[in-house]
């Protein structure tokens, strides 16, 4: 049991440090940072110090060492945008996010539960079939383009339900169905 438990730890380090090599190479990507920090008319010996102060001098697998060592202590740097650190502008949207997952996961239990009860006590007839046909509707649509779908019918076509914003539960129905759709179908299956 405690080889099993050490090698599942293993697995999720390794993909942990997997994921934050990709973030940081894809940061990378996107070219030197102080282009967007500096106008483009700054002098050179500005752009040499700012490269000094960030750390973008040093090799890349020395920075992508500190990135690692900042991180696992909390910092997770400034956001060149927004000029505040990066962990405050995470944890300032924790709550819709929390609240949007919680929707969402209310939605799929509420529906796909007496789906599923159903589609089992009727097996075989409409209800079943359609429970199934549901299913795989589900699973085939991605969440992006359900919330697309209900954006055009519920906000445009019929001006029913907002389109954005937050607050309300108005606000809140459209983002709970688009999340809760996949589940609803997987466990729909489930509890069939």
């Amino acid at each position: 049991m405690s080889g099993f438990l050490l090698r599942r730890l293993g697995h999720g380090l390794v993909s942990i440090l997997g994921a934050s090599l990709v973030i940081f190479i894809i940061s990378r990507l996107s070219g030197d940072p102080t282009t967007l920090l500096l106008p483009p008319d700054a002098p050179p010996d500005v752009i040499a110090a700012t490269r000094t102060e960030l750390g973008l001098d040093r090799p890349l697998w020395m920075q992508y060492l500190i990135f690692l060592a900042h991180a696992v202590t909390g910092d997770f740097g400034q956001s060149y945008r927004w000029q505040m650190p990066a962990l405050d502008l995470v944890l300032e949207r924790l709550p819709a996010t929390i609240e949007l997952a919680c929707a969402g996961l209310l939605f799929s239990v509420a529906l796909a539960v007496p789906l599923g009860v159903l589609s089992a006590v009727h097996r075989g007839g409409w209800i079943d079939r359609a429970g199934r046909v549901l299913a795989m509707l589900g699973q085939a649509m991605p969440n992006f383009w359900v919330g697309l779908l209900l954006i055009l019918v519920f906000s445009i076509q019929l001006g029913w339900l907002p389109a954005f914003g937050r607050g309300g539960i108005a606000n809140l129905i459209m983002p709970a169905i688009a999340l809760g759709w996949y589940p609803v179908a997987a466990q729909t299956r489930i509890v069939r």
